[in-house]
């Protein structure tokens, strides 16, 4: 009786040294793959910082001085060939009109307009892998965007200053390719199309889209 509840203890032992040699198989199995894609998604964390021609149409019968885009991003890796980012834009309008007043003299008026959106966005690069030295890519986001006004006058009968701020929806959607000149820094080479709408008038548009074709500096964050 001993004897065979000591043969089934030894069988038990065994199974269960088995078990475990198969666990430790599969953890250094799975460990280099696992590895292999955490890497992949640091490689892809990064910042960067474009300059945009995008300019809206702009509203006929004033004069208008627009500003460059700025648009900066924090990258953050989902697999070697997806990112997420959270970006942060600022452009600006400038339009100025003159009135001639009822009895003389007249008035001039300057309105400045800053859009600010704060999209989420997808980076897809379809076709390479962080390693790659020029990576072509394809993006799409939404978010919020918030909406300044200032107005100034001067002249005869001149109203007094006065501000406001919307929240509209913004979207932006392009194409581009990641240039890597070193190990950390890069650039940024392509086009996109953005739009941002608001319920309330800004400057008599409710609508501001266009098209622009970008330009910017890549920064990947190190490891070691």
């Amino acid at each position: 009786m001993a004897t065979k509840r000591a043969s089934t203890n030894r069988s038990f032992q065994f199974g269960v040294l088995l078990a475990l040699a198969a666990g430790a198989s599969a953890a250094r199995a799975a460990g280099p793959a696992d590895d292999v894609a955490a890497q992949a998604e640091r490689a892809r964390n990064g910042a960067g910082l474009q300059v945009s021609s995008w300019q809206p149409d702009k509203p006929a019968g004033f004069r208008n001085d627009q500003t460059i885009a700025f648009h900066g991003y924090f990258q953050k890796g989902l697999d070697e060939h997806l990112a997420w980012e959270n970006t942060l834009g600022y452009w600006r309008r400038t339009t100025s009109w003159t009135e001639t007043q009822f009895l003389g003299g007249t008035t001039t008026h300057e309105l400045q307009t800053h859009l600010v959106p704060a999209l989420t966005a997808l980076r897809l690069y379809p076709l390479t892998t962080p390693a790659s030295r020029m990576e072509p890519y394809v993006s799409a986001g939404v978010g919020p965007v918030l909406g300044f006004q200032q107005q100034k006058s001067s002249g005869s009968l001149a109203p007094p200053d006065a501000s406001s701020m919307h929240t509209g929806l913004g979207t932006r959607a392009g194409v581009g390719v990641d240039i890597r000149t070193s190990e950390a820094f890069g650039l940024n080479v392509g086009g996109h199309f953005e739009s941002a709408s608001f319920s309330e008038d800004m400057a008599g548009e409710r609508l501001y889209r266009g098209w622009g074709a970008d330009v910017g500096l890549v920064y990947r964050f190190q490891y070691r």
